[in-house]
């Protein structure tokens, strides 16, 4: 649902920081409910708060050996963004997220996030609201390796993590993807590897799609690469074997081997007139090929 108009007490006069930021103040209260279930829920009201005193913006609870504080506010576009910041037993925990002038929730750009973290000492790791498409939202972990996330879209789970190594010139990337439903099958998934030291550099990638299969292996070496991949869906393939040499950026000449392309037993229909008769090339089904790509500066 959309935010609700901004109202505040008669003859108070609104007071925004330095970045148009118009604070919410906020209360809290714990949550009990046994011997582990508890926790703090941070409620307010819309009307603007007064930016230089934090207590009027910022609602804090201390319960069994933690302290909770919650900040929210409306930015300049009418967006609402808020972070939640735990502290327990020692070890801090830290929740940024952000919803649009319509109510739907959205990630919180960055610099929305550094305003965010004006107001109180954030987790070194915050957990920040995201989305890696327009249909789905969910959680990413922000700062040193491994970044993890969750998202939810429509019928799908997707869970993504990256991780860096790296040593001067050595270093070394993992990803995943998997995307699930809700029941917990899986519809997709993505792994990639790569490795580099100085010059030399190795890559390798998977990635399912329902039946749909890519495999990709990637080496080079200072001006030279060999790269192959192959594509399957059912009893269908496609493979592709290429050595390039790339003296400089403008300049490469590549060897390419494609063993499974073979021309349709139907030749296909040659466009005579019209506008796609000019522009129309005529498709390549070589088993070798050498080509050579100068880029114009």
């Amino acid at each position: 649902m959309g935010l609700a108009p901004l109202t505040r007490p008669m003859g108070q006069t609104p007071q925004n920081d330095i970045n148009n930021f118009r604070l919410i103040p906020l209360s809290s209260c714990p949550i009990l409910g046994g011997d582990t279930k508890t926790g703090v829920m941070f409620s307010g009201s819309s009307f603007d708060a007064t930016g230089d005193n934090p207590l009027s913006c910022c609602g804090r609870y201390n319960i069994k050996n933690s302290l909770h504080q919650g900040i929210a506010g409306v930015v300049d576009d009418g967006s609402l963004i808020f972070a939640v910041n735990s502290w327990v037993s020692g070890h801090r925990c830290t929740v940024m997220g952000a919803f649009d002038p319509s109510g739907k929730p959205v990630a919180p750009t960055k610099p929305q996030q550094d305003l965010l973290k004006k107001y109180f000492t954030t987790a070194p790791r915050p957990i920040i609201l995201d989305s890696k498409t327009k249909s789905d939202i969910g959680f990413k972990t922000n700062g040193t390796n491994p970044i993890g996330g969750i998202y939810v879209g429509k019928n799908t789970v997707i869970f993504d993590i990256h991780g860096r190594l790296s040593d001067g010139n050595r270093s070394l990337d993992a990803n995943a993807t998997i995307t699930t439903d809700f029941d917990g099958k899986v519809k997709g998934q993505a792994y990639s590897l790569a490795a580099k030291d100085g010059p030399a550099a190795l890559s390798g990638s998977y990635e399912r799609n329902g039946t749909a299969t890519t495999e990709k292996l990637e080496a080079s070496y200072e001006k030279w690469s060999l790269a192959g991949q192959r594509t399957r869906d059912g009893g269908k393939q496609n493979r592709q074997l290429d050595l390039s040499f790339h003296p400089n950026d403008r300049f490469t000449v590549k060897a390419s081997w494609r063993p499974d392309v073979k021309p349709p037993t139907t030749p296909p229909r040659i466009p005579t007139f019209g506008p796609g008769a000019r522009d129309y090339t005529p498709p390549n089904y070589s088993n070798y090929m050498i080509t050579l790509e100068i880029k114009l500066p």
